[in-house]
């Protein structure tokens, strides 16, 4: 009965109907195989996530390309930011600058020529200027792509040297700004609230 159909119909209607039940049943079971290998999770994607990549500590800089020329002012530009406007009492602000080459080539800026500043009006509260260089020596600045230095500014003024902090800085409103390679940045402005 089931290799000779019997009926009122051609064994060929009878054949087609159980073809198409037995696809049906094979497309169930790549069905139920495709979402439990998904987990189970009913909600489709709503796209690729992306996530955001964490500001690189001083120490990170863009991937290594060989340089031969050291940047210059010329072919820099710079800007400053911090992580928040507003600093409560314990909480350290950490200051980014984002340095770019504006020439076509990669070029080589060495670390003693950034020079981190925060001020307080005419006040130059805190400085890297005569500090030794304690991290790597030099960064490679390459074209469209970006480098992100940051520091973290521990609250207290800079003394001769950098061996030990000075005085804490009192509360009130201070600027932080960058220079490279004798390019200076811009500022940016922060209060310390306690």
């Amino acid at each position: 009965m089931v290799l000779h159909p019997v009926g009122p119909h051609e064994p060929r209607v009878y054949w087609t109907r159980r073809a198409v039940l037995l696809l049906a049943i094979v497309l169930l079971i790549v069905l139920f195989a495709a979402y439990a290998c998904s987990g189970g999770d009913a909600k489709p994607a709503a796209g690729p996530v992306h996530k955001a990549s964490p500001t690189p500590p001083p120490s990170v800089t863009s991937t290594p390309t060989t340089a031969s020329t050291t940047c210059t002012k010329d072919a820099l530009t710079v800007a400053i930011s911090t992580d928040a406007t507003t600093y409560p009492a314990g909480v350290l602000p950490h200051v980014t600058a984002t340095i770019r080459t504006t020439g076509t080539a990669p070029c080589l800026l060495p670390v003693s020529a950034i020079n981190w500043e925060i001020v307080s009006g005419p006040d130059t509260v805190y400085t890297t200027a005569g500090c030794p260089v304690t991290s790597r020596s030099s960064y490679t600045v390459r074209p469209n792509h970006p480098l992100l230095t940051a520091r973290i500014w521990d609250r207290h003024r800079s003394v001769q040297g950098c061996a030990t902090p000075g005085a804490a800085a009192a509360a009130g409103t201070y600027q932080a700004r960058v220079t490279v390679a004798g390019l200076q940045s811009g500022v940016a402005v922060f209060h310390l609230t306690g």
